[in-house]
């Protein structure tokens, strides 16, 4: 388990001992907004992530944290939060929960740079940029796939304007596919989900995907 959601993960189990039944997985949500970012050259460099964690799993992360006289996360601890974050989302297990793929082939990505956590008094919201570890060719169709393998956190596009490519690759067109949430897993029992590893790579089925297709 990524340790960003480690301290969720212990209210959560908490509440568990007395409540009934067994709470369903996922567990946490968050809502994307990314770009993907493209050289002059028209090649694809990498992607940058804005996601925005729900009320309950922002409220616990924050708790007992050092907060302003408004009652407000402080900057070291959105800074320290952040990092916490970020070196969770190094684990190899988990490849950042994104993967970028062109047909069968999958492209690495290089660790996160430019991150950050910002906090509007409701939301957690992380911002990060990952490069790929060598750039695409624009031409042709490239996958850019986020989920959670053990689908303990499920991911959802932002209703509105998702996806954006920055840099203007020329005649770059995106398609969406948005998962059904509900599918799959709404029978399967909260052991089920215990025993997942990354390796099971049960949650591929609800990915989040932009293809991009180019000239």
């Amino acid at each position: 388990m990524p340790r960003f959601v480690l301290r969720l993960a212990a209210a959560l189990l908490a509440l568990a001992a007395f409540a009934a039944p067994a709470m369903a997985h996922p567990h946490v949500w968050v809502v994307i907004h990314s770009q993907l970012l493209y050289a002059p050259d028209g090649s694809l460099t990498g992607v940058r992530h804005d996601w925005t964690f729900d009320e309950g799993f922002s409220s616990f992360a924050l708790q007992g944290l050092e907060q302003t006289p408004d009652g407000k996360p402080t900057e070291k601890t959105l800074s320290e939060l952040a990092q916490v974050n970020i070196d969770s989302l190094k684990e190899k297990e988990f490849d950042y929960f994104t993967y970028a793929k062109r047909g069968k082939d999958q492209f690495p990505f290089a660790p996160p740079r430019d991150y950050s956590l910002t906090y509007d008094g409701t939301a957690l919201t992380l911002h990060f940029t990952l490069p790929l570890q060598k750039p695409l060719p624009a031409k042709g169709a490239t996958a850019i796939d986020v989920y959670d393998p053990t689908y303990f956190v499920a991911f959802q596009l932002a209703d509105d304007n998702p996806v954006k490519l920055d840099g203007n690759p020329a005649g770059c067109t995106v398609d969406l596919h948005r998962p059904d949430p509900a599918a799959n897993s709404t029978s399967l029992s909260e052991g089920f989900f215990n025993a997942l590893t990354s390796a099971s790579n049960f949650g591929s089925q609800f990915a989040n995907r932009a293809t991009v297709s180019c000239p």
